[in-house]
């Protein structure tokens, strides 16, 4: 198995259940990016149309679609099954899909898998068997969390420490715009216009899913709290969307709150802010905070999971306890209040996303993983196709 690897690229078999682009698919299609295409083949399974498709169609990456009823479909298990038999992956490495790791554990195939975070069981009960969530576990090689608290995390609920690798979400720098005051100023007003916030406000931008765990609802009553001058952009979609605008609607914001639904230009949308806001309940490093670190912006997060491994409290940003709108908002009114002392926040950020999430650094890492786990493998199975001493006397004997 070593030779056969060596000689040839080693094929990684993707496998995620997401239609759209969240944090968790914008690191795969990084990998993608920076990945050594003269030493690996990637391909990806994924559950049809949406952007997380488009994004892959554009990289011109190898798509399989595998629909599902729900989540133990087995009519798509057996599909996946007959995948990877055809395939022949090297490694198959699942950011969702439990039931995938066992078969693909099945056919001999080595398992690696990506495993985020969500401490608040509220919002994830099945999270609360953890006696299944171990025996299911017991089908994965390897583990990647972003950050170390995630890994600390998992340890604690009695995974393998030796099978927990931490890999740092990776992050673009920002691209080359005008530096010239006049048309940088021009371009952020352009944005700034079409997104319909004042030229001269004060904007703090949100990006993510419309779910409960994003903390939308503290941000919406922090701002509830902070002069009318102060504006904010929330980008994302999701099924609590509705939820949220009467949120505002009833504080009074809807004139200064702008929902704009999924966009790709978040970046951009950084860009014309004066800071980007991560209230989360739980995240296990936001890639959100990394692009606004990279985008010069100043970040103020909860300090749940592995934010603080980003977020650096007084040097990159604002670390705040979760569910808190009171300190949320005093973080976002120091910034607002102190303009230069926001920028120097934000040079600092982009200093740190730099030199810590280099997107070639987390592909590097992965790969490195990848290889490290088929040399244990081919190790492994070596071992077991010696003969015993007592075969070997056996052998002995009969000649």
């Amino acid at each position: 198995m070593t030779s056969k690897i060596t000689n040839a690229k080693i094929r990684v078999l993707h496998v995620t259940g997401a239609r759209r682009v969240a944090g968790t698919e914008r690191s795969l299609l990084m990998l993608l990016d920076h990945s050594d295409r003269s030493a690996f083949e990637h391909a990806v399974v994924c559950r049809g149309s949406g952007s997380l498709a488009d994004e892959l169609s554009l990289r011109n990456a190898r798509i399989f679609t595998i629909r599902r009823v729900w989540r133990a479909d087995p009519v798509a298990l057996l599909r996946f099954a007959a995948l990877v038999i055809r395939f022949k992956p090297h490694v198959v490495h699942i950011y969702f899909g439990r039931l995938e790791a066992v078969i693909a554990h099945m056919l001999g195939i080595p398992v690696v898998e990506r495993k985020n975070i969500c401490r608040n069981d509220y919002f994830r009960p099945m999270l609360n068997f953890r006696a299944v969530d171990c025996f299911l576990n017991r089908f994965v090689d390897v583990s990647i969390t972003p950050a170390a608290a995630v890994r600390s995390h998992y340890i604690g609920r009695g995974y393998d420490p030796t099978a927990m690798q931490v890999v740092y979400n990776g992050v673009e720098p920002a691209p080359v715009r005008p530096s010239e005051a006049r048309a940088a100023g021009r371009l952020r007003a352009e944005k700034r216009s079409e997104i319909g916030v004042p030229p001269d406000a004060f904007l703090v931008a949100f990006a993510g899913r419309m779910m409960p765990e994003k903390g939308v609802d503290v941000l919406l009553s922090a701002l509830a709290r902070l002069p009318r001058s102060i504006y904010c952009v929330i980008m994302g979609d999701g099924p609590y969307r509705s939820s949220y605008q009467r949120q505002a609607e009833e504080l009074g914001l809807e004139d200064r709150v702008i929902f704009t639904g999924f966009r790709r230009d978040v970046r951009e949308v950084f860009a014309c802010s004066d800071a980007v806001a991560v209230p989360s309940y739980s995240e296990a490093l936001a890639n959100v905070s990394l692009e606004a670190m990279a985008e010069g912006r100043p970040v103020v997060a909860t300090a749940v999971e592995g934010m603080p491994e980003a977020v650096e409290h007084n040097v990159s940003g604002y670390l705040v306890p979760p569910g808190d709108p009171a300190a949320l908002a005093e973080s976002i009114a120091i910034l607002a209040a102190d303009p230069e002392a926001a920028r120097r926040i934000g040079a600092k950020g982009r200093n740190m996303a730099t030199r810590r999430h280099s997107p070639e650094r987390m592909a590097r890492e992965t790969e490195s993983i990848y290889r490290d786990l088929l040399y244990e493998v081919a190790r492994e199975r070596e071992v077991k196709c010696q003969p015993t001493p007592s075969e070997n006397a056996f052998k002995r004997g009969s000649s």
